[in-house]
């Protein structure tokens, strides 16, 4: 209804609430004396050479539209390739061959659920999250033990696999340092202070671990085509048996003749 207004304009504009609106003004009609103050339109810039020196180091579009692609393919490599080691080391966590004590399930599960906790209660109190969904701690550690399996599983394939004569130098953990104070844009001092010398060290280890799984496995592309010619081939199928019967039919009919 506002559409049209010029600015200074004023209008009335009648309303009613949705009957799944708030119980006390659900199915409710109410007026909203509205004023228009101004009224803006987006101005979208010509995509030239001009456009790619404002807003970038490039001197022509051409080279900002290259240098966007070669990022864009880049960022889905690394997430194609995220996804591909965590399939793997799914692999592996199922295929561990042990009795995993429930303390230990137990413990991850814990963890998941305070992880869970502070998430919530960065948007609002979780007291009013279990009333608003009728979840309990309870029901939640349930929900959690599954994925606490798994990740107890990953956890222990990846400590035997570290233990296979996988090691990291002083060298690799301060290129890590620098790494992480590149990336977060940070002094590398001050990284420090964040994480210790051992947490990087066995992150550098666990990053071995997983690519020792990814070197020993193949990947294999997804079979879809193949599934849609098998399903053809089995429709192609079907339709020369009909006419096979058909024949012997008409076969069997050409017989009696000559008998």
């Amino acid at each position: 209804q506002v559409i049209g207004m010029k600015a200074g304009e004023e209008k009335d504009i009648d309303i009613t609430f949705p009957e799944n609106y708030h119980a006390d003004l659900a199915g409710k009609a109410v007026v909203f004396k509205v004023k228009v103050h101004e009224v803006k339109e987006k101005e979208v810039p010509a995509m030239d050479d001009e456009f790619a020196k404002d807003v970038s180091e490039f001197d022509t579009l051409k080279d900002l539209k290259a240098d966007l692609k070669k990022k864009i393919t880049e960022e889905r490599q690394k997430d194609a390739d995220r996804v591909f080691e965590e399939n793997l080391m799914n692999q592996v966590a199922e295929n561990i061959t042990a009795d995993i004590p429930d303390v230990m399930v137990e413990n991850q599960a814990h963890q998941y659920l305070d992880n869970f906790k502070a998430q919530i209660s960065r948007q609002f109190p979780y007291e009013e999250y279990k009333k608003m969904t009728g979840m309990d701690d309870a029901k939640l550690l349930e929900e959690a033990k599954e994925p606490a399996l798994r990740q107890v599983k990953m956890d222990l394939a990846t400590a035997a696999i570290k233990a296979e004569n996988i090691e990291a130098s002083d060298e690799q953990v301060e290129a890590e340092f620098a790494k992480m104070a590149e990336q977060f844009g940070m002094d590398v001092e001050m990284v420090k202070k964040y994480l210790s010398k051992e947490q990087v060290h066995d992150q550098i280890l666990t990053q071995k671990a997983v690519a020792v799984v990814v070197d020993s496995a193949t990947a294999e592309k997804p079979a879809k085509k193949t599934a849609k010619k098998a399903e053809t081939a089995e429709g192609e199928e079907k339709k020369p048996a009909k006419k096979t019967t058909k024949k012997a039919e008409t076969a069997e009919g050409e017989e009696k003749p000559k008998m």
